[in-house]
């Protein structure tokens, strides 16, 4: 993931998944816009989540 830069904003997100049970990630952003983006660019690469079906509304945390 990279790194946290000063102006980019934690968020957590929900994954909803296929096979298993729903899981929070966290994900970096300006915007819930871009935060929505790196979590699906990220949900395979850095989670792992290979079944993942929707993503939530993303929230400050």
């Amino acid at each position: 993931m990279k790194a946290l830069r000063s102006h980019q904003i934690e968020w957590s997100v929900t994954v909803t998944r296929k096979y298993n049970p729903p899981r929070k990630i966290r994900v970096f952003g300006r915007s819930k816009e871009e935060a929505i983006l790196n979590a699906v660019s990220s949900a395979r690469e850095v989670w792992g989540i290979w079944d993942a079906k929707s993503f939530s509304t993303p929230e400050k945390k």
